[in-house]
């Protein structure tokens, strides 16, 4: 029986409404070896979102990952660095859905600007950690599976 992972909003009310009111800042970890396993996002509307992975086993081996999300207080966060005031005019977020034969994952999500920039969050080809497409973001984007495979639906 294929199963349906999907994202986890228990924790974060509104998620769509929260992405849609824009970005004013982002801060990343950096472990020691390979990509960032958070991202820490200042929404528009004030709230800061926790961005991390959580991997779902399949046959044979094979892994899926999708993203976790929590609203965390100023506190828990990072120092963020500032992005320009352009983000904070989002005209579209869509999840990014992974379909298999053992299961359709929501894994990750694109944001689309009204002038143009995107960013794209998908768990990376290193289990536990993020691959980040963004103007903003200068590190490799190596996600876990080729971005043309990902089913875009409405947030």
């Amino acid at each position: 029986m294929k199963s349906l992972l999907n994202f986890d909003f228990a924790s974060v009310p509104s998620l769509a409404a929260g992405l849609r009111s824009g970005l004013t800042a982002y801060a990343t970890n950096f472990p020691k070896v390979g990509p960032p396993a958070t991202l820490w996002l200042r929404l528009g509307d004030g709230r800061i979102l926790r961005i991390g992975v959580e991997m779902h086993d399949l046959a044979d081996w094979e892994e899926v990952g999708t993203l976790t999300f929590e609203i965390v207080s100023p506190a828990d966060a990072p120092e963020m660095v500032p992005l320009p005031e352009p983000w904070l005019h989002v005209q579209d977020v869509q999840k990014l859905v992974f379909v298999s034969e053992e299961c359709d994952a929501e894994s990750g999500f694109s944001l689309s600007t009204m002038g143009g920039e995107t960013l794209t969050v998908l768990p990376a080809a290193d289990v536990y950690t993020l691959a980040i497409q963004a103007s903003f973001y200068s590190q490799p984007f190596n996600p876990e599976n080729d971005l043309l495979v990902y089913l875009r639906k409405e947030l």
